[in-house]
């Protein structure tokens, strides 16, 4: 694994990005908490060798620490192990429960107990826009949900681990539109919800110390510009009054920190641009990515952050409990690979897979046979098995990233036909290839 080819052409980079774009461009519908975008890593409880990376084509899965891969496609994700698809819709963000079940948000929420095999429709909830979903860290039971509605919003939750939600509503938001949702993993009482008025100020922060039937709201007292957006990035997982909050201007990106449950603020880092990514490790180091290549960290006891180049960024994330490894998502074209680890800090970046790695469908009947002709479209986009360019060299052996180097290269060439086709497919509305 880890074989290192040659960078695309500027020519099929150029058309490999237009085309990704057009697969899974990120859009004010497709809210994911913290990050408006869809790719993540998780690591499921109980399976110390599974790694799940959720892509814009979707699920990608490994049994063997990142050596090989497979996936199950969106189409079958979304259709809730039907063939009833519906081409427009995608998976928004998805999200693992504490007994490892997968669940994923569309345009209703499917969840699948069998590895990815099968996608049931959760009840409850079809056709609602949901904004954002979170899974107790600690009860396999317990799933919160924010859906939008004409004027506001509302918060959900199942307490089947996903297969179902109630009626009754944890709390309505009339004027107001929640734009986060967690439950502390140190007490799974606690939750915590960020909103912010439909006029565009007046931004807070709820905390519910009961699992839900009652709310504090606390105001954020500090903003970046006027109409800023609150969203959260994480509970502290052994502080339940310790909250991580991002918050999103115009032109400026922040994040703040309380660490008494929302009765004080303090900014951490601003930056011009946009975050891609948050972690709060196991050791306590923070780190903030972003898209253009760097890595904000700040270890514990340290007064700021130390900026440091990095893959350009699309996820973070850790094992649970893992003492020093952490996941990156970088991006496929501009690095060559996506997805990386690191165990000093993010000084150095090792290559673990990209997305030509991938094997094909999940050897489970259903996934194989209802994600076979989306297989076929995905080979043909990625290049995969595709013979290179005449002229183009390859070869070389894997390598860190790290030390002020740009990552690596390591896509697999796109050669002039396969070129041809993904100018085409960008132009082609992505309900084609996700039908």
């Amino acid at each position: 694994m880890n074989s290192k080819g040659r960078r695309p052409s500027r020519a099929s980079s150029g058309a490999l990005a237009l085309f990704l774009f057009a697969l899974g461009a990120p859009g004010a519908a497709r809210a994911n908490g913290a990050f408006p975008d869809e790719f993540s890593v998780h690591f499921p409880p109980g399976a110390p060798h599974r790694i799940l990376i959720g892509a814009n084509f979707g699920l990608l899965i490994s049994e063997d620490d990142g050596a090989t891969w497979r996936y199950s496609c969106e189409p079958w994700i979304v259709a809730g192990s039907s063939l009833a698809v519906n081409p427009e819709a995608s998976v928004s963000f998805y999200q693992l429960t504490a007994d490892g079940t997968l669940l994923a948000a569309a345009v209703n929420i499917t969840r699948s107990t069998d590895e990815a095999c099968t996608w049931p429709i959760a009840s409850g909830l079809q056709g609602q826009i949901i904004s954002d979903i979170f899974a107790s860290p600690t009860d396999p039971k317990l799933v919160v949900a924010i859906i939008e509605v004409s004027g506001g919003s509302y918060l959900v939750a199942s307490h089947d681990g996903g297969q179902s939600f109630g009626p009754a509503h944890l709390r309505d938001a009339v004027g107001e539109l929640f734009t986060g949702i967690e439950i502390a993993r140190s007490d799974p009482a606690v939750m915590y919800a960020t909103s912010l008025a439909t006029s565009g100020s007046g931004a807070t922060l709820l905390q519910s110390t009961d699992g839900g039937a009652n709310w504090t709201p606390h105001p954020i007292d500090i903003a970046v510009a006027t109409g800023t957006q609150p969203r959260i990035l994480a509970v502290d997982p052994v502080d339940k009054n310790t909250v991580y909050v991002r918050l999103l201007a115009a032109l400026k990106d922040a994040i703040a920190v309380t660490t008494d449950g929302g009765q004080h603020f303090q900014t951490l880092l601003e930056i011009d641009g946009r975050f891609t990514s948050f972690l709060r490790a196991t050791d306590g180091t923070l780190y903030a990515g972003t898209s253009s290549g760097q890595l904000h960290v700040r270890p514990p006891g340290a007064a700021g952050f130390t900026a440091r180049p990095s893959p350009h960024l699309r996820c973070l994330g850790q094992r649970y409990g893992e003492a020093k490894r952490i996941y990156a998502c970088g991006d496929f074209v501009n690095d060559g690979y996506s997805l990386y680890w690191s165990e000093d800090d993010g000084q150095t970046f090792t290559p673990v897979m990209k997305f030509t790695d991938i094997q094909g469908p999940l050897s489970c009947s259903q996934v194989a046979t209802n994600c076979a002709a989306h297989w076929e479209r995905i080979k043909t986009v990625l290049g995969i098995g595709a013979v290179p360019d005449a002229g183009q060299g390859g070869g070389g052996g894997d390598g860190g990233v790290g030390g002020g180097a740009s990552p690596g290269s390591g896509c697999t060439g796109v050669g002039a036909g396969a070129t041809t086709l993904l100018v085409l497919l960008a132009f082609s509305l992505r309900r084609r290839l996700r039908s």
